[in-house]
């Protein structure tokens, strides 16, 4: 993820009745926090009748929602309605929390969070260079350049943003939704992690159980291995740069985690069944 220079917070008002009523932008920030006074009780909030999409960025956060406390890692989001029966604090075993937030009204805006809680739960999982995530930094860009200036614009980013997120959530290969929370941490670090010189063993430190019992049981959520798990993420990367760059093989390999491209191309072919160069002269002759 492209680091912005600075965090910030934006707030907007805009009156037209009509537009208000579709989809709307409330405020959206990015912000760290580091104390234990940061801490929303969804009961007691009186900005009612708005939605929240909030993405940790670094460090960690956690919320208590339907009876069950989930922490809250970096590739990890939740959505809510305001009111609602929920709590989003910084828990004593975190030093901070960094995280991106989108808060919407409207509804559309209504009617779509609803659909998407009741399909994936309040709890989502989004890669560094998920959609939903880059529109929100272009989104978040444009705010800090004051670049959002009358309700028409705000009202055509709430319902971009909200249409994208929904489309997101509906089209996820894996539904890591009834995952326990260790696999999910293990799965969102090689997200988040594949461009570095990382393997299942790192897959499974991070989920905090041991490699044995880490591969069986992500081998039985995921139906494929952590090595297979994290080749195909790296090798769909591959696919994008191909498509959408003119990066070498060395570069890309770079790019995915490999040290080289002679490992990178036997990687490739061993995945696809053809080598970088055939796959990208494929992508030349379809265009």
């Amino acid at each position: 993820m492209e680091a912005m220079n600075s965090f910030g917070s934006y707030g907007y008002r805009f009156s037209d009745s009509k537009l208000q009523k579709i989809a709307q932008i409330w405020s959206l920030g990015w912000e760290e926090q580091t104390s234990s006074l940061y801490d929303w009780d969804g009961t007691n909030r009186r900005d009612t009748g708005k939605f929240i999409f909030q993405y940790t960025i670094s460090g960690k956060g956690a919320i208590h929602i339907n009876g069950k406390l989930h922490n809250l890692a970096p590739g990890q989001a939740f959505i809510v309605n305001i009111p609602g029966n929920y709590r989003y604090f910084l828990p004593d075993d975190s030093d901070k929390w960094e995280f991106i937030y989108l808060t919407l009204y409207g509804d559309v805006v209504e009617y779509y969070w609803n659909l998407i809680q009741k399909k994936a739960g309040n709890i989502l999982y989004f890669q560094p260079d998920a959609f939903p995530i880059t529109e929100f930094l272009e989104l978040f860009k444009m705010a800090s350049n004051h670049n959002i200036s009358n309700a028409h614009q705000a009202s055509g980013y709430a319902y971009q943003f909200t249409m994208e997120l929904y489309h997101y959530c509906s089209a996820l290969e894996h539904n890591m939704t009834h995952w326990p929370d260790e696999m999910i941490e293990a799965a969102m670090f090689a997200k988040n992690h594949y461009a570095e010189d990382i393997g299942p063993d790192d897959m499974a430190v991070s989920s905090g159980i041991s490699r044995y019992h880490f591969t069986r049981q992500f081998k039985k959520l995921a139906n494929q291995t952590p090595i297979q798990y994290l080749t195909d993420i790296r090798i769909n990367k591959a696919k994008e740069l191909m498509q959408n760059t003119k990066y070498s093989a060395e570069d890309i390999a770079q790019s995915i985690g490999y040290q080289n491209s002679n490992y990178y191309n036997k990687v490739f072919k061993k995945v696809t069944g053809m080598t970088p160069g055939q796959y990208k002269k494929s992508i030349v002759l379809k265009k």
